[in-house]
């Protein structure tokens, strides 16, 4: 079997023996000739036979010499092949793309412009897996991943995506007329508060506010503990207890009346989505998802 040593010295003997001499594949390589020539003598001794004839004025291949040209043919062609079909992937937005995301993130990111994205980019088939589970996309083989900035995994490129997106304490309003309105996020020790609970981590969310210009994060007792944001939709409505939400989930309700946003003079800085991938070189596919639902 070739060794690799071997192997890395075959591009040096395919340009002597199709340039003519060690002074013309100099130029092609950009290499002086006496280093060609030292590459052609340290891959003779490793094969044990003579490639090239040489004199004074000429070089010329021997019989052995021929015979690796011929056989090399195909090879390099192929492998040519192999590299420029490689560089087409990485120019054509084509092939799958797959893309790790919370539910809230597919909602409020991705499913509004979906249909335009698959309309405008037809040879890419987008995997969307969603999952409020924190994910290393890079062991399990997703290309990007789209998560709030505080559970980014490191040595990630994270761009923005999606709206400013504000967190509003949010009761029925049956809710309210059975408990009253809490005047300070202290109050709400004494309501009935639905808590989420994170997937992976199992950690409760505290409740964040800003008061006094300064954030501070609460853990009031929960009436209710959920792992599913939709549930604890429900549950608000339902008028079981108040909760923090995403206000952009909640708007037609609150548009309607059925929810009301309680402590807003309260209410922490807007939070936004981060999309990350691993590497700075971008395939097309990866590149043409960041433009169309990038900010």
């Amino acid at each position: 079997m070739i060794s690799m040593d071997s192997l890395a010295l075959l591009p040096v003997f395919r340009s002597v023996a199709t340039a003519g001499g060690f002074t013309a594949a100099s130029g092609l390589l950009g290499i002086t000739p006496s280093a060609v020539s030292q590459k052609i003598r340290q891959l003779e001794a490793k094969l044990g036979v003579r490639l090239f004839e040489r004199t004074s004025r000429s070089v010329r291949l021997t019989a052995a010499g021929q015979e690796l040209l011929n056989g090399t043919v195909t090879t390099f062609d192929e492998l040519a092949r192999a590299i420029d079909n490689a560089r087409m992937t990485s120019q054509q937005p084509a092939g799958q793309l797959r893309i790790s995301l919370s539910r809230l993130a597919a909602e409020v990111c991705v499913l509004p412009r979906l249909a335009g994205f698959a309309d405008r980019y037809p040879d890419i088939t987008l995997e969307l897996s969603t999952d409020d589970r924190l994910t290393d996309i890079v062991a399990e083989g997703f290309d990007a991943g789209i998560r709030m900035t505080e559970t980014l995994e490191q040595d990630m490129i994270a761009i923005p995506i999606g709206p400013q997106l504000r967190r509003s304490i949010l009761a029925s309003s049956s809710y309210l007329q059975r408990h009253g309105e809490p005047a300070h996020p202290s109050d709400l020790r004494n309501h009935k508060v639905i808590r989420y609970r994170f997937p992976g981590s199992q950690r409760l969310e505290p409740l964040t506010f800003c008061i006094a210009d300064q954030i501070h994060r609460l853990d009031p007792p929960p009436c209710m503990v959920l792992d599913d944001n939709t549930h604890i939709r429900q549950a608000v409505r339902e008028g079981i207890g108040l909760a923090q939400r995403y206000r952009v989930t909640e708007e037609a309700r609150i548009a309607a009346g059925d929810l009301i946003e309680v402590l807003m003079e309260f209410e922490p800085p807007a939070y936004q989505f981060k999309f990350y991938y691993p590497s700075r070189n971008q395939p097309a596919k990866l590149k043409a998802f960041i433009d169309w639902f990038g900010n």
